[in-house]
């Protein structure tokens, strides 16, 4: 296992704050790892130059074109990562689905709801913490949209993208608290109008949940498919379908920008905290 003090990823959106005023900040003496190369580069310099990484060179460097300097002698420097798959309205506790295990009884889902909401600015700095500069939210309730802009006017928050309540060929009773998280969808008609009405909050993505079981076969729901991706990219933003419990062929989307991630048995649907 990698010792702690060696494991510590410096991120530079920790450094927002101080590089919306211009200044130039160097991190000196960690290792450097660029994923896009595969390159390690031992004692290090980073220089960033306001919002723009100036240069990267190793050994010693003139410390008078270095600005401010923090030592990182023992730490790695490496690019954000980025999470695709998170849903903010689940906390990853025993009481955040319902709809999966209903423990009602025990902690209603409404304050399991209003918990999640009151914890968001401690949740955007476990990302940062984690190294996670950037999530998707692949589907939730209206008000994910209000997570994006809060994301947006918080400092110590990653980059936010969302999508709204995931279009699908089943309902989620349990988890609709009156913005509901998933949409049942019956026809093409309805599945435009609903991307339409998610066009109003300018979605980074729109979320498919094509369920498919003995009372939802395949064929049904892929005319509302199509519909929901077409009317997506006439609307100049991207579509993602997660398909559950098949293993036929996808359906013949093969527009740009349209996403497939496949769960055999269970949704991928995962939240980090």
């Amino acid at each position: 296992m990698v010792k702690s003090a060696a494991a510590i990823a410096l991120t530079l959106s920790l450094f927002a704050a101080a590089t919306a005023h211009a200044e130039k900040i160097s991190l000196v003496g960690g290792t450097v790892i660029n994923p896009a190369d595969g390159k390690v580069l031992p004692n290090a310099t980073v220089v960033i130059n306001g919002d723009k990484i100036e240069r990267v060179a190793m050994g010693k460097q003139d410390a008078a074109t270095l600005g401010r300097q923090i030592a990182c002698v023992g730490k790695f420097i490496l690019p954000g990562y980025i999470d695709t798959h998170v849903h903010f309205f689940q906390s990853a506790d025993l009481f955040t689905r319902p709809d999966g295990a209903d423990l009602n009884s025990v902690r209603p889902y409404k304050d399991e709801v209003a918990w999640i909401k009151s914890h968001l600015d401690d949740v955007f700095a476990r990302y940062l913490r984690c190294g996670i500069t950037s999530v998707v939210d692949v589907g939730g309730p209206m008000w994910n949209f209000e997570v994006r802009k809060k994301a947006n006017a918080t400092t110590k928050a990653p980059r936010v993208a969302v999508a709204g309540p995931l279009i699908s060929s089943v309902s989620r009773e349990k988890l609709d608290l009156g913005d509901p998280p998933i949409v049942k969808i019956d026809t093409p008609d309805q599945a435009r109008d609903f991307v339409r009405k998610l066009a109003e909050q300018k979605p980074d993505l729109v979320k498919i949940w094509y369920i498919v079981d003995k009372d939802h076969p395949v064929d049904s729901f892929r005319p509302i498919v199509r519909a929901t991706v077409e009317e997506s990219h006439a609307n100049k933003f991207a579509s993602q379908f997660t398909r559950r419990n098949w293993r036929p062929r996808a359906p013949p989307l093969k527009k740009a920008q349209t996403f497939l991630s496949t769960a055999w048995s269970i949704s991928r649907s995962t939240t980090h905290l």
